[in-house]
């Protein structure tokens, strides 16, 4: 062990809880981004908008397995586990919506998103 190396570990364990949180803050903003397709679901421009909120919540996801890929994220390794799991299931109902567009995968996806964040924000409070 070096001794640069404790330096490294406890700034590197410091940053941890802001990457989690901004994290979390950019899913309830793609929550948000996805329920208000939702809501005008019969609008002119929905194809428009339902692209943009899946591509946001795809690079949302691709950042957190590159972030569970890096070791960067806080959380036990079993959370850690059980988040990728997740992430891929996320990743699959995005390309659902894409590839056949309905208001019953675009719930889900909204669902699985919610419920993720706020199931992540009470685990950052309790720890």
């Amino acid at each position: 062990m070096s001794p640069e190396q404790p330096i490294q570990q406890a700034s590197r364990r410091n940053a941890l809880p802001g990457v989690m949180m901004s994290e979390i803050a950019r899913l309830e903003q793609i929550t948000a981004q996805l329920m208000a397709v939702q809501k005008l679901w019969n609008d002119p421009g929905r194809e428009h908008h339902l692209a943009d909120a899946l591509a946001s919540s795809r690079n949302a996801w691709d950042a957190i397995q590159a972030a569970l890929a890096e070791g960067v994220l806080s959380l036990p390794a079993d959370v850690q586990h059980n988040l990728l799991i997740v992430s891929v299931y996320a990743d699959s109902k995005i390309s659902a919506c894409e590839s056949i567009p309905s208001a019953d995968a675009l719930a889900s996806l909204i669902a699985l998103t919610h419920t993720l964040t706020g199931s992540l924000r009470e685990w950052r409070v309790a720890a």
